[in-house]
C-alpha cells in the first residue's frame, strides 16, 4: 500500500477576540505612557528655557559690567510726545533719540551677537520710532532684515507663538518669550510714571545703577517669560520695547493672568506669563534663574519686581 502523505501541522492564527484583546492591551499601554512621554518633554523644555534665561541675565551682569550701568528698558523716549517733563525728553528730539529699541537690543554685543547690532544701528537712524507715523528706519534694509532674527536664546523651547508678528502692519518682525521687568506700575497708574518712574530696573531712558537696587540683586526680578507673542493683547517682538507689552512688563496683574484680562491698557495688561504649567520662570538681576509659582503671594510678587523696599507699596 502506498505510504500515507505526511501531515502538516496545524496552523492557528489569532482569533478576533484575541487580535482585540491585544488592541486594547496596547492601548492602554500607550495611554498610560503618553503622559510620562509628555511631562519628559516639557521638562526637557523647561530646562531648555532655564538655560536660554540664565544667558539673557548674565548678558546684563556683564553689560552692567562694561558699562558701569544696567540697560535702558528702552533706549529712547516715547515719540508722541509725554506730559511728563523730564530732562533726556525735551521736545525736539532727533530721531536716533526716539527709538524704541529695547534692552534686548543693547545687551546684543553680550550674547556674541555683535554683527546685528551694528546692523540695527539703533545710534544712527533709530528703531522703531514712529512705526505707523514715520517708517524712514524700516526703509533701511539692515534695520529691516534684523527686526525678523529670531534668536534662540530669546525664545522660549514651550513657546508656541509665530515666529513672525504684524501686530505693528506695515512692519513684520521677530517674536519673543521674554521681556525685561519694569516694576509694579502699571495699567491704571499715570501712563508717563510707568513709563519713566516705574518702581523696577528697566525704564524708558533711564540706566540704573548697581547701587540703586537696595533690595539686593540676588531677590530683583530682572527677565521674565511672557505667551502669545504674536497677538495684539501681548504682543512681544524682542526688538521693540512698549510699556505693558513686548519687552516691557509689570507684576501690576498676577502672574500667568490672560492677555486682555485683569487691569488692561489698550487690552494690553502687561502681565508675565509661561505655557510651563503652574507659574514661569525668572532671571534675576545677579544672573541666577527662579521658577516662581502661580500661588505666590501678589504683594511678594510685586515686591520681587522692584529696586528698593517699600515700592510695590507706593
Amino acid at each position: 500500500m502506498p505510504s500515507a502523505a505526511p501531515r502538516r501541522p496545524a496552523r492557528h492564527g489569532f482569533s478576533l477576540i484575541e487580535l482585540l484583546v491585544v488592541v486594547t492591551i496596547v492601548g492602554l499601554l500607550i495611554a498610560m505612557l503618553l503622559p510620562a512621554v509628555q511631562a519628559a518633554r516639557e521638562a526637557a523644555r523647561r530646562t531648555g528655557c532655564i538655560n536660554r534665561l540664565r544667558q539673557v541675565g548674565l548678558a546684563i551682569v556683564n553689560y552692567e559690567g562694561h558699562h558701569t550701568t544696567l540697560p535702558p528698558g528702552r533706549v529712547g523716549c516715547d515719540d508722541t510726545g509725554d506730559t511728563l517733563a523730564i530732562p533726556a525728553c525735551p521736545p525736539g528730539l532727533p530721531t536716533e533719540k526716539r527709538t524704541a529699541a529695547s534692552g534686548l537690543v543693547s545687551i546684543l554685543p553680550q550674547i556674541e551677537e555683535q554683527a546685528l547690532y551694528d546692523r540695527l544701528s539703533i545710534e544712527v537712524g533709530g528703531l522703531w520710532n514712529r512705526n505707523v507715523d514715520d517708517l524712514g528706519w524700516y526703509a533701511d534694509q539692515a534695520k529691516c532684515r534684523g527686526i525678523k532674527e529670531r534668536l534662540d536664546v530669546y525664545v522660549c523651547p514651550s513657546d508656541s507663538s509665530k515666529e513672525l508678528s504684524d501686530v505693528y502692519d506695515p512692519v513684520v518682525a521677530a517674536t519673543g518669550s521674554y521681556a525685561l521687568v519694569m516694576g509694579s506700575l502699571g495699567a491704571g497708574d499715570p501712563i508717563a510714571h510707568v513709563r519713566y518712574n516705574n518702581n523696577g530696573p528697566f525704564l524708558y531712558v533711564t540706566r540704573h545703577k548697581v547701587h540703586q537696587v537696595t533690595d539686593g540683586l540676588s531677590g530683583t526680578m530682572a527677565v521674565g517669560e511672557v505667551v502669545l507673542a504674536d497677538t495684539w493683547e501681548s504682543s512681544n517682538t524682542w526688538t521693540y520695547a512698549l510699556a505693558q507689552a513686548d519687552c516691557l512688563r509689570t507684576t501690576t496683574n498676577p502672574l500667568n493672568t490672560q492677555p486682555g484680562a485683569g487691569a488692561t491698557y489698550y487690552r494690553q495688561n502687561g502681565a508675565f506669563g509661561s505655557n510651563h504649567p503652574g507659574g514661569a520662570q525668572f532671571a534675576y538681576l545677579d544672573g541666577h534663574v527662579a521658577w516662581i509659582g502661580d500661588d505666590i503671594d501678589p504683594d511678594a510678587y510685586r515686591a520681587a519686581s522692584t529696586i528698593a523696599e517699600g515700592d510695590a507699596t507706593q
